[in-house]
Protein backbone atom coordinates (compact mmCIF):
# COMPACT_ATOMS: atom_id res chain seq x y z
CA UNK A 1 0.00 0.00 0.00
CA UNK A 2 1.29 3.47 -0.93
CA UNK A 3 -0.09 6.85 -0.72
CA UNK A 4 0.52 10.42 -2.64
CA UNK A 5 -0.45 13.80 -1.68
CA UNK A 6 -1.50 15.60 -4.29
CA UNK A 7 -2.98 19.20 -2.84
CA UNK A 8 -3.73 20.68 0.04
CA UNK A 9 -6.33 23.08 1.52
CA UNK A 10 -6.50 24.94 4.17
CA UNK A 11 -10.15 25.54 5.93
CA UNK A 12 -11.21 28.75 6.65
CA UNK A 13 -13.98 29.50 9.04
CA UNK A 14 -13.78 25.80 9.70
CA UNK A 15 -12.14 25.11 12.97
CA UNK A 16 -10.54 21.59 14.39
CA UNK A 17 -11.68 19.04 11.73
CA UNK A 18 -12.48 15.93 12.62
CA UNK A 19 -15.14 14.66 10.39
CA UNK A 20 -15.76 14.15 6.90
CA UNK A 21 -17.76 12.81 4.35
CA UNK A 22 -18.31 13.91 0.39
CA UNK A 23 -22.22 13.14 -1.16
CA UNK A 24 -22.52 14.18 -4.55
CA UNK A 25 -20.89 17.51 -5.08
CA UNK A 26 -21.07 18.73 -1.23
CA UNK A 27 -18.56 17.90 1.35
CA UNK A 28 -19.74 17.61 4.97
CA UNK A 29 -17.28 18.65 7.71
CA UNK A 30 -17.11 18.54 11.68
CA UNK A 31 -15.17 19.79 14.12
CA UNK A 32 -14.54 18.28 17.71
CA UNK A 33 -14.83 21.79 19.59
CA UNK A 34 -17.36 22.87 17.42
CA UNK A 35 -21.41 23.08 17.91
CA UNK A 36 -21.86 23.03 13.66
CA UNK A 37 -22.02 20.56 10.27
CA UNK A 38 -20.07 23.08 7.75
CA UNK A 39 -21.05 22.34 4.21
CA UNK A 40 -18.45 23.02 1.73
CA UNK A 41 -18.52 23.30 -2.61
CA UNK A 42 -16.34 21.52 -5.10
CA UNK A 43 -13.76 24.27 -4.31
CA UNK A 44 -13.89 23.54 -0.44
CA UNK A 45 -15.86 27.22 0.55
CA UNK A 46 -17.89 27.40 3.04
CA UNK A 47 -21.67 27.40 1.43
CA UNK A 48 -23.61 26.91 5.40
CA UNK A 49 -23.38 25.62 8.53
CA UNK A 50 -25.69 23.77 10.76
CA UNK A 51 -26.44 23.86 14.51
CA UNK A 52 -25.88 20.51 15.53
CA UNK A 53 -26.50 20.96 19.51
CA UNK A 54 -27.16 23.40 21.73
CA UNK A 55 -24.38 24.08 23.79
CA UNK A 56 -22.37 26.54 26.39
CA UNK A 57 -20.80 29.76 24.64
CA UNK A 58 -18.35 29.64 22.54
CA UNK A 59 -15.86 31.90 21.45
CA UNK A 60 -14.78 32.08 17.48
CA UNK A 61 -16.64 29.52 16.66
CA UNK A 62 -15.11 26.99 19.27
CA UNK A 63 -16.37 25.43 22.20
CA UNK A 64 -13.97 25.36 25.39
CA UNK A 65 -12.64 22.02 25.97
CA UNK A 66 -14.47 21.38 29.53
CA UNK A 67 -17.71 21.74 27.59
CA UNK A 68 -17.28 20.75 23.60
CA UNK A 69 -19.45 17.59 22.61
CA UNK A 70 -16.20 16.30 21.12
CA UNK A 71 -17.64 15.27 17.37
CA UNK A 72 -15.01 13.15 16.09
CA UNK A 73 -16.45 10.68 13.39
CA UNK A 74 -19.39 11.53 10.98
CA UNK A 75 -20.78 8.77 8.02
CA UNK A 76 -23.06 8.75 5.73
CA UNK A 77 -25.46 6.08 6.10
CA UNK A 78 -27.66 6.48 2.57
CA UNK A 79 -27.87 9.56 0.55
CA UNK A 80 -29.94 11.15 2.80
CA UNK A 81 -28.98 10.38 6.05
CA UNK A 82 -25.58 11.25 7.95
CA UNK A 83 -24.47 10.00 11.55
CA UNK A 84 -22.21 11.59 14.24
CA UNK A 85 -21.15 10.79 17.61
CA UNK A 86 -19.55 12.43 20.34
CA UNK A 87 -16.32 10.70 21.77
CA UNK A 88 -17.75 9.62 25.49
CA UNK A 89 -14.44 10.70 26.76
CA UNK A 90 -15.95 12.87 29.04
CA UNK A 91 -19.56 12.32 30.42
CA UNK A 92 -22.43 13.88 30.05
CA UNK A 93 -21.09 16.83 27.69
CA UNK A 94 -19.22 13.76 25.16
CA UNK A 95 -22.26 11.45 25.18
CA UNK A 96 -24.37 12.31 22.07
CA UNK A 97 -25.33 10.76 19.00
CA UNK A 98 -26.47 12.99 15.75
CA UNK A 99 -29.08 11.82 13.01
CA UNK A 100 -28.67 14.13 9.96
CA UNK A 101 -31.08 14.11 7.87
CA UNK A 102 -30.10 15.10 4.32
CA UNK A 103 -33.99 16.73 2.65
CA UNK A 104 -34.50 20.17 1.02
CA UNK A 105 -33.65 21.38 4.32
CA UNK A 106 -30.95 19.45 6.71
CA UNK A 107 -33.14 17.56 9.93
CA UNK A 108 -31.48 17.00 12.72
CA UNK A 109 -32.24 14.28 15.46
CA UNK A 110 -30.45 14.80 18.94
CA UNK A 111 -29.95 11.61 21.13
CA UNK A 112 -28.04 11.59 24.60
CA UNK A 113 -26.23 7.90 25.05
CA UNK A 114 -25.21 7.98 28.81
CA UNK A 115 -26.43 4.83 29.04
CA UNK A 116 -24.81 3.31 25.68
CA UNK A 117 -21.75 4.66 26.28
CA UNK A 118 -22.03 3.49 30.01
CA UNK A 119 -22.70 0.00 29.10
CA UNK A 120 -19.74 -0.12 26.57
CA UNK A 121 -17.55 0.37 29.58
CA UNK A 122 -18.71 -2.86 31.51
CA UNK A 123 -17.88 -4.73 28.25
CA UNK A 124 -14.67 -7.27 29.18
CA UNK A 125 -12.58 -5.78 26.03
CA UNK A 126 -12.66 -1.94 27.69
CA UNK A 127 -11.64 -3.12 31.42
CA UNK A 128 -8.40 -1.83 31.03
CA UNK A 129 -9.27 0.68 28.37
CA UNK A 130 -10.53 4.41 27.91
CA UNK A 131 -13.63 5.03 26.39
CA UNK A 132 -13.18 7.44 23.13
CA UNK A 133 -15.08 6.59 20.44
CA UNK A 134 -13.22 8.37 17.07
CA UNK A 135 -14.61 6.79 13.88
CA UNK A 136 -18.10 5.87 12.55
CA UNK A 137 -17.90 3.68 9.22
CA UNK A 138 -21.12 2.15 7.41
CA UNK A 139 -21.56 -0.72 5.05
CA UNK A 140 -24.73 -3.35 4.09
CA UNK A 141 -26.58 -2.37 6.98
CA UNK A 142 -23.53 -2.18 9.61
CA UNK A 143 -22.20 -0.13 11.48
CA UNK A 144 -18.74 0.44 12.66
CA UNK A 145 -17.26 2.10 15.82
CA UNK A 146 -13.70 2.76 16.46
CA UNK A 147 -12.53 3.34 19.76
CA UNK A 148 -8.89 5.02 20.31
CA UNK A 149 -6.59 3.33 22.00
CA UNK A 150 -7.49 0.48 23.28
CA UNK A 151 -7.92 0.01 19.22
CA UNK A 152 -11.38 -1.56 19.27
CA UNK A 153 -14.10 -1.73 16.65
CA UNK A 154 -17.82 -2.65 17.26
CA UNK A 155 -19.88 -3.59 15.01
CA UNK A 156 -23.69 -3.12 15.37
CA UNK A 157 -26.93 -3.61 12.96
CA UNK A 158 -27.58 0.00 12.39
CA UNK A 159 -31.07 -0.08 12.44
CA UNK A 160 -30.92 -2.06 15.54
CA UNK A 161 -28.48 0.36 17.25
CA UNK A 162 -31.06 3.71 16.12
CA UNK A 163 -33.88 1.52 17.96
CA UNK A 164 -32.33 1.24 21.06
CA UNK A 165 -31.40 4.78 20.90
CA UNK A 166 -34.99 5.65 20.44
CA UNK A 167 -35.99 3.59 23.62
CA UNK A 168 -37.95 0.96 21.41
CA UNK A 169 -35.43 -2.10 22.20
CA UNK A 170 -32.62 -3.76 24.57
CA UNK A 171 -28.73 -3.71 23.82
CA UNK A 172 -28.03 -4.37 20.65
CA UNK A 173 -26.33 -7.52 19.91
CA UNK A 174 -22.72 -7.10 18.51
CA UNK A 175 -19.55 -7.51 17.33
CA UNK A 176 -16.10 -6.92 18.90
CA UNK A 177 -12.46 -7.23 17.29
CA UNK A 178 -9.36 -5.44 19.03
CA UNK A 179 -6.22 -3.96 16.88
CA UNK A 180 -2.65 -3.62 17.49
CA UNK A 181 -1.90 -0.72 15.23
CA UNK A 182 1.85 0.83 14.27
CA UNK A 183 4.08 2.75 16.27
CA UNK A 184 5.62 6.07 15.52
CA UNK A 185 8.84 6.72 18.35
CA UNK A 186 7.41 3.70 20.29
CA UNK A 187 3.64 4.95 20.75
CA UNK A 188 0.93 3.11 19.23
CA UNK A 189 -1.32 4.69 16.75
CA UNK A 190 -4.97 5.34 17.40
CA UNK A 191 -7.95 5.22 14.80
CA UNK A 192 -8.78 8.47 14.00
CA UNK A 193 -11.13 7.81 10.71
CA UNK A 194 -12.39 5.23 8.61
CA UNK A 195 -14.84 5.18 5.37
CA UNK A 196 -15.96 2.13 3.78
CA UNK A 197 -15.43 1.64 -0.48
CA UNK A 198 -18.83 1.41 -2.10
CA UNK A 199 -17.16 -1.44 -4.96
CA UNK A 200 -15.80 -3.61 -2.33
CA UNK A 201 -15.89 -5.06 0.80
CA UNK A 202 -13.33 -3.29 2.67
CA UNK A 203 -12.64 -0.46 5.32
CA UNK A 204 -10.34 2.72 4.91
CA UNK A 205 -8.86 3.71 7.93
CA UNK A 206 -6.30 6.10 9.39
CA UNK A 207 -4.50 6.98 12.47
CA UNK A 208 -2.47 8.77 14.01
CA UNK A 209 0.21 9.53 16.80
CA UNK A 210 0.34 12.40 19.96
CA UNK A 211 2.63 12.12 23.04
CA UNK A 212 0.11 11.83 25.17
CA UNK A 213 -1.39 8.91 27.74
CA UNK A 214 -5.18 10.07 28.06
CA UNK A 215 -7.94 10.29 25.98
CA UNK A 216 -8.59 13.82 27.08
CA UNK A 217 -5.86 15.49 26.75
CA UNK A 218 -3.79 16.51 23.65
CA UNK A 219 -0.09 16.04 22.70
CA UNK A 220 2.83 16.25 20.66
CA UNK A 221 1.82 15.56 16.96
CA UNK A 222 3.80 12.61 15.41
CA UNK A 223 2.55 11.67 12.43
CA UNK A 224 -0.55 9.59 11.00
CA UNK A 225 -1.51 6.43 8.84
CA UNK A 226 -3.70 5.00 6.53
CA UNK A 227 -4.83 1.18 6.25
CA UNK A 228 -7.18 -0.92 5.24
CA UNK A 229 -9.39 -3.82 6.59
CA UNK A 230 -11.81 -6.66 5.00
CA UNK A 231 -15.55 -6.90 6.23
CA UNK A 232 -16.14 -10.68 5.69
CA UNK A 233 -19.74 -11.92 6.67
CA UNK A 234 -20.26 -8.69 8.15
CA UNK A 235 -17.41 -8.48 10.60
CA UNK A 236 -13.80 -7.16 10.31
CA UNK A 237 -11.14 -9.20 9.90
CA UNK A 238 -8.34 -8.57 12.48
CA UNK A 239 -5.38 -8.70 9.59
CA UNK A 240 -5.11 -5.21 7.76
CA UNK A 241 -2.65 -3.52 5.50
CA UNK A 242 -1.34 -0.13 5.83
CA UNK A 243 1.22 2.54 4.99
CA UNK A 244 2.57 6.36 6.85
CA UNK A 245 0.95 9.55 5.19
CA UNK A 246 3.60 11.36 4.37
CA UNK A 247 3.55 14.72 6.19
CA UNK A 248 3.55 17.91 4.81
CA UNK A 249 5.26 21.21 5.69
CA UNK A 250 4.05 20.03 9.64
CA UNK A 251 3.26 16.76 11.23
CA UNK A 252 -0.40 15.59 10.42
CA UNK A 253 -2.75 14.82 12.80
CA UNK A 254 -5.37 13.03 10.09
CA UNK A 255 -9.02 12.54 11.73
CA UNK A 256 -10.82 11.56 8.60
CA UNK A 257 -10.71 10.29 5.60
CA UNK A 258 -13.41 10.11 3.00
CA UNK A 259 -13.78 8.71 -1.01
CA UNK A 260 -13.23 11.14 -3.90
CA UNK A 261 -12.95 8.74 -6.87
CA UNK A 262 -13.12 4.60 -6.79
CA UNK A 263 -11.12 4.91 -9.81
CA UNK A 264 -10.15 1.07 -10.58
CA UNK A 265 -9.68 -2.24 -8.20
CA UNK A 266 -6.32 -1.00 -6.29
CA UNK A 267 -6.50 2.58 -7.17
CA UNK A 268 -8.43 5.29 -4.93
CA UNK A 269 -8.44 8.99 -5.27
CA UNK A 270 -9.38 9.96 -1.14
CA UNK A 271 -9.57 13.23 0.89
CA UNK A 272 -8.47 13.42 4.09
CA UNK A 273 -8.55 16.26 6.72
CA UNK A 274 -6.26 16.99 9.65
CA UNK A 275 -6.58 18.62 12.87
CA UNK A 276 -3.30 20.90 14.23
CA UNK A 277 -4.62 20.96 17.79
CA UNK A 278 -4.43 25.11 17.43
CA UNK A 279 -7.95 25.19 15.28
CA UNK A 280 -6.55 24.88 12.13
CA UNK A 281 -8.27 22.45 9.58
CA UNK A 282 -6.68 21.22 6.40
CA UNK A 283 -7.90 19.06 3.65
CA UNK A 284 -5.27 16.64 1.96
CA UNK A 285 -6.21 15.57 -1.52
CA UNK A 286 -4.42 11.73 -1.91
CA UNK A 287 -3.84 8.78 -4.21
CA UNK A 288 -4.21 5.73 -2.77
CA UNK A 289 -2.75 2.68 -4.34
CA UNK A 290 -2.75 -1.13 -3.11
Amino acid sequence: MEISILNTTKLKNVPSGSGLVKRDNLYYVIGDDSPYLFTLDTNFSLISKTLLIDTAPHLNERIIKSEKPDFESLELISKNEMVAFGSGSKSPERDAFIRILLEEDIQIERYQITDFYNHLKTLPLFQDSELNIEVVAFQDEQLFLFNRKKNLILTFNYLNLLAYFKGETDFPVHDITEFSLPKIKGIEAGFSGATTLKNQSKIIFTASVEDTNNAYDDGEILGSFIGMINIKNHKVESVYSYCAIPNTAEKLKVESVTIEEEISLGKTKVLLISDDDLGNSTLIESMLLW
